[in-house]
């Protein structure tokens, strides 16, 4: 969420009540109020509700266009994850409390990856591996496949509900850029050794590889917060 989608105390109260105000329209079928009625309903101006309504369109809860007017989308697994990281980021938790929560989280679908990986899944891990290689001097990029090689091992423990939150909590932390390649190459490296510990059934060397990768970024997010 940028710096000017904030939202105060009472702008979040707004928030939330128009956010539970349009999932009820839609739940009953009912058309979805414009800007100037929800203005008028909650007895606010209409740039506070525009505001909250940029906010739930960042959550991919609304759709909003010209003419057509807004709607809701239906919940899937991206949307949900996307909801709860944007209400992590109006919530302001403690980063140590996101550090905690990964860290647990993460390392202990493990033996649930182990268990129900696919050769499909294992051939995506694959490419995302490369693909950090092959960006190592593309910082923004190399990132983006570091983060997508850790959501795949969240697909692959099958649970949706673990994976939503999880999901959530992986985007969450986005890493301050790095000028070293070698910086991704090790990370790529280390994945490696993780993927061929899973692929070998080992739980607990991967769940080993895994805390030590996760407790090395978690140094350098301490470091640049």
């Amino acid at each position: 969420m940028s710096k000017q989608d904030q939202l105060s105390m009472d702008e979040e109260a707004l928030f939330r009540d128009i956010h539970h105000h349009i999932l009820r329209q839609a739940k009953a079928g009912e058309r979805i109020d414009t800007e100037t009625e929800l203005a008028t309903r909650f007895n606010v101006t209409r740039y506070k509700v525009r505001k909250a309504l940029s906010v739930l369109s960042q959550m991919g809860v609304v759709d909003r266009a010209p003419k057509r007017g807004m709607t809701v989308n239906a919940l899937g697994p991206k949307n949900l994850s996307a909801q709860i990281q944007v209400q992590m980021d109006i919530a302001n938790f403690d980063i140590r409390e996101f550090i905690e929560a990964r860290q647990l989280i993460e390392v202990n679908i493990i033996p649930l990856a182990i268990r129900r990986m696919t050769p499909a899944l294992l051939g995506r891990l694959e490419d995302a591996i490369s693909r950090i290689e092959a960006n190592a001097g593309n910082s923004a990029e190399a990132d983006r496949w570091d983060r997508e090689f850790h959501l795949l091992l969240l697909e692959a423990c099958g649970n949706r509900v673990l994976q939503v939150f999880s999901a959530a909590l992986v985007t969450y932390f986005e890493k301050i850029p790095q000028n070293d390649p070698q910086f991704f190459l090790d990370i790529a490296k280390n994945e490696r050794l993780l993927l061929t510990a899973i692929k070998a059934g080992r739980e607990d060397e991967a769940k080993a590889l895994l805390s030590h990768q996760l407790g090395e970024q978690v140094e350098l997010l301490q470091g640049t917060r």
